[in-house]
């Protein structure tokens, strides 16, 4: 009995083994899957009409011109997909929110998402760095579209360059060891969360 007992372990080892492997290979495979816009749909799309954007802070107060116009007027607002600038008021990304983007010079890009539902701004969650402004986005690739979204999905793509190393050359800053990639974000009622970084080869 002892000897059964024996053999039946040692013949399951191997398959102890077996169904490791396969568990660890499963849970890598999903850890490599790459965010869709289908798998994050948004639950509902603004019809009616937009509220006032909240122009709490400073910085919300500078480009308060440009944020408000982006909200009742469509200005600065492009379709995600294809580029094209909308120029009506609505919403063009997750369901309900509105992203409006604006130049600062080459190659400058600023951006804000607002509420309009209740008119709540954000900024990108991406403003990190020596000198970035509080909507600006990071140097993105000059090959791809910096932002990519939908109306219908929660999930926003940024292709952007982040520099981990700043330092100062004659009073001027500079920039060195940038690390660039598409940058996953899902936006719930509090913002922008990260949820993959896919590093450029």
């Amino acid at each position: 009995m002892i000897r059964t007992v024996f053999h039946v372990v040692r013949l399951s080892q191997p398959l102890l083994l077996l169904a490791c492997t396969m568990a660890v290979s499963t849970w890598a495979q999903s850890r490599e899957v790459i965010p869709q816009f289908e798998n994050f749909p948004a639950t509902e799309v603004f019809r009616g009409n937009p509220a006032r954007p909240l122009l709490t802070t400073p910085e919300e107060q500078r480009f308060r011109t440009t944020i408000s116009q982006g909200v009742s007027k469509g200005f600065g607002v492009e379709d995600g997909t294809t580029g094209k600038a909308l120029a009506v008021p609505g919403p063009n990304f997750a369901g309900h929110y509105v992203l409006v983007r604006w130049g600062c010079g080459s190659p400058c890009l600023m951006t804000a998402i607002v509420d309009l539902k209740t008119g709540r701004v954000f900024p990108p969650p991406f403003h990190l760095g020596f000198g970035h402004r509080y909507f600006q986005l990071l140097w993105a690739f000059p090959m791809n579209p910096p932002l990519a979204y939908r109306v219908e999905s929660r999930l926003l793509i940024a292709n952007i360059c982040e520099s981990e190393k700043t330092f100062k050359v004659n009073g001027r800053i500079s920039y060195q060891d940038e690390v660039c990639g598409a940058h996953y974000f899902v936006m719930g009622d509090n913002g922008l969360t990260l949820i993959r970084k896919v590093p450029e080869k």
